[in-house]
Formats: C-alpha cells, sequence, structure tokens
C-alpha cells in the first residue's frame, strides 16, 4: 500500500489547519459536486480555499495513481532521466512521484494555469528535497512550445479539454518529449478513449509503446477498458474531506507511455491480481493476441516463483502458456 510521503502530509496538514476546518470541507464537497456536474467552461478552482480542499482529497489518489503508472514505466524502460516537463502540474503532486522513483532527476518544470494550485505547489514543495523547479503559470492549449526534457508526464489533464484540443496538446507535449511521454487518467470507462486515441496519435508518429502494452497492435480489450488500481492510505484530512471512513482506497487509473526509442516488446502485462491456490497460480495477462488465463502450477518452479509476489499492472516474461 502507497503512503503520502510524511514531509508532504505535515506540510498539507498545517496549511488545512490555519482554516476552520468547515470551510475546507465545505469547498470539497462544492468542488466535487463541480467536477461530477456538466463543464460549463468556467474555472473550477475558484479560491485559494477551494485549491486547499481539492489538495486534500485529490493528492493522496493522485500521488497512488502516478506512482502505479511511472514504477510500469521504468520497468520496461529504465533509462536515466534528468528533466521532467509536468504539465499541468495542479498541487505538484508528480514532483514528490519522482523524488522517490527517479532520484537522478536534476530538474523540473511545472506547467499549470491555475495560480491558486500553483501557490500550493510552492508552499509544499518549500525547502524539501524535490529537484529545483521552475514554475510556469501557462494555459497548456495557448502556450508556446516547451523546451525539451526527457520525461513529460500529462496527468489527469486531457479529460477537461475538448477532443481538437487534446490532439494538440500531446502533440506539443511529444515535441518536448526526448525520451519517454506518460500520460495517466482516472481508470473510468468515460476517460479509457482518451488514453486510446492518444496511444494511436503517437505510435502514428513514430513512438514506441513503452507500457501498459507490450505490442504496437490494436488492443485486443472487448467490452471493457484498461486499467490498474494502486491501493493508497487515506490520510486524515482527506477522510474529512471526502466524508469517508475507510482507513485507504483503490486509486484506478488508466495510463499509457511512449518511448522515442525502441524497445524490445514481448511479454505480457498482468490485467487483474493473481489468483494464489494450493499447488498453482492463476494469472491474467494481455499480449498482442488478446486476454489469456495462465495457470502456473507449483513445479514450474521459476515462472511460480516468479509469480508469488506480482500483483495487478506487473509486466512478466511468460513464454509458454497454459490456459484454464
Amino acid at each position: 500500500m502507497i503512503t503520502l510521503p510524511g514531509l508532504l502530509q505535515v506540510r498539507l496538514r498545517a496549511a488545512l489547519h490555519q482554516h476552520p476546518s468547515r470551510d475546507w470541507r465545505t469547498a470539497a464537497q462544492e468542488l466535487s459536486a463541480r467536477y461530477r456536474g456538466t463543464r460549463d467552461g468556467t474555472p473550477l478552482i475558484r479560491t485559494a480555499i477551494d485549491a486547499l480542499a481539492y489538495s486534500a482529497m485529490l493528492m493522496p489518489a493522485t500521488f497512488a495513481q502516478i506512482s502505479g503508472a511511472l514504477r510500469q514505466t521504468i520497468q520496461r524502460a529504465p533509462q536515466r532521466y534528468g528533466t521532467l516537463l509536468d504539465i499541468g502540474s495542479g498541487p505538484g503532486t508528480a514532483s514528490w512521484v519522482v523524488q522517490e522513483l527517479l532520484p537522478e532527476l536534476t530538474a523540473i518544470t511545472a506547467i499549470e494555469r491555475d495560480p491558486y494550485l500553483q501557490n500550493i505547489a510552492q508552499m509544499l514543495a518549500g525547502d524539501s528535497q524535490l529537484p529545483p523547479t521552475t514554475y510556469r503559470n501557462q494555459d497548456i492549449t495557448t502556450c508556446p512550445d516547451w523546451q525539451p526534457h526527457d520525461i513529460v508526464i500529462i496527468a489527469h489533464v486531457l479529460n477537461e479539454l475538448s477532443p481538437a484540443a487534446q490532439h494538440a496538446v500531446i502533440a506539443k507535449a511529444w515535441r518536448a518529449t526526448t525520451q519517454v511521454l506518460l500520460i495517466i487518467e482516472p481508470g473510468a470507462a468515460d476517460f479509457a478513449p482518451i488514453i486510446q486515441t492518444a496511444r494511436t496519435q503517437l505510435i502514428q508518429v513514430g513512438g514506441t509503446v513503452v507500457a501498459p502494452c507490450t505490442h504496437q497492435g490494436i488492443c485486443q480489450l472487448q467490452n471493457a477498458w484498461c486499467h490498474f488500481g494502486q491501493k493508497v492510505a487515506r490520510p486524515d484530512f482527506q477522510r474529512l474531506a471526502r466524508g469517508a471512513e475507510m482507513a485507504w482506497e483503490e486509486a484506478k487509473y488508466s495510463f499509457v507511455a511512449i518511448s522515442r526509442e525502441p524497445i524490445a516488446q514481448h511479454g505480457h502485462r498482468i490485467m487483474h491480481d493473481p489468483q494464489r491456490a494450493k499447488g498453482y497460480i492463476d494469472v491474467v495477462g494481455c499480449d498482442y493476441t488478446g486476454v489469456h488465463t495462465y495457470r502456473i502450477p507449483k513445479r514450474d518452479t521459476l515462472r511460480y516463483n516468479a509469480l508469488r509476489h506480482a500483483t495487478w499492472g506487473n509486466w512478466i516474461a511468460l513464454t509458454t502458456k497454459e490456459e484454464s
């Protein structure tokens, strides 16, 4: 289970304690209703309290989603990444993820049009050990091209744009990518077409799929959508903001990671948590031929041991299949 970094929790909790809890709890409820309602183009975050409530309510799940997608990406493309471009950076969640997963990172450029969220990001970063960050207050649909960066992340942004704007932002992000572009959306049926369309667009301009797919072909999922889950501990402030009692949640996400350099494409992506029984493990894996269930008997020592601790989202190098 993932937890927010301790320093991030301390700083966010301290910021919340500067206001009566009823204020940011009410703002969180109203903000949640606006996100679920019809979008008319007006800003969803309208005040500094809104931005604080947004961070309390969504940062833990967003942290888990970015972490899950980035872990899958660097497992398949373990290059050395020096610079990050975070497009639609919000309260700076991706910066805290890369601090844990990409310690070699030397610089971050954070692009965010909402000044309230950008203020939260800078306040939370403070004098932490995050890589040096340049904050740019920009509308990603109208700003000029960005400078090249090794890895580019667009998390929970494209679903707020029209299809035409999505296409343009992806193209602009790809021009700024020297190694890998990572696009993440919530793991829901409504957002799956965004990931599928982005995948197709980037393959057409010469990109290589890093994850979650192990191939360049057409998606083989039928009547379903590709998504993954990452369990995350809910801090006390998130439970208050959401009015939730459970101490954890499973943050579901869909994503695609595209590389400028070719990578070896083989193996299978685990689509659900493996089912363990006496004497065997059943695992659902996806490759270019479709989605298959593999039964790995305990006597197949190498593969059985490899899968004993495997989880949803892992990449596995199965070579033969025993379908159940």
